[in-house]
């Protein structure tokens, strides 16, 4: 999975992004939040919210969060798209 669209990581560096952009791509960057009670994963958990997008008249955000493994210990990273009456933020 490739998100760079076939750029080098190199060139896709904070400093390359032109002056005019730079404040629109420094408010886009994740934000932590909580994850709160979502569907097949309940409880709350500290997440960072990547990116929203719109569903109808409802907002969705992806998110990437850690929870503990049911069986066996550890725990595992989630990123999946959570509707945002799940989300809260982090004050």
């Amino acid at each position: 999975m490739s998100r760079g669209a076939g750029v080098p990581l190199a060139d896709r560096t904070r400093r390359n992004i032109p002056a005019a952009s730079r404040q629109t791509a420094e408010d886009e960057r994740g934000r932590h939040c909580w994850v709160v009670d979502s569907p097949g994963h309940p409880g709350r958990y500290p997440g960072v919210l990547v990116e929203w997008r719109r569903r109808g008249q409802a907002w969705d955000g992806l998110v990437a969060y850690v929870m503990p493994e049911l069986h066996g210990g550890g725990s595992r990273l989630v990123e999946r798209w959570v509707e945002a009456q799940y989300l809260e933020p982090i004050t």
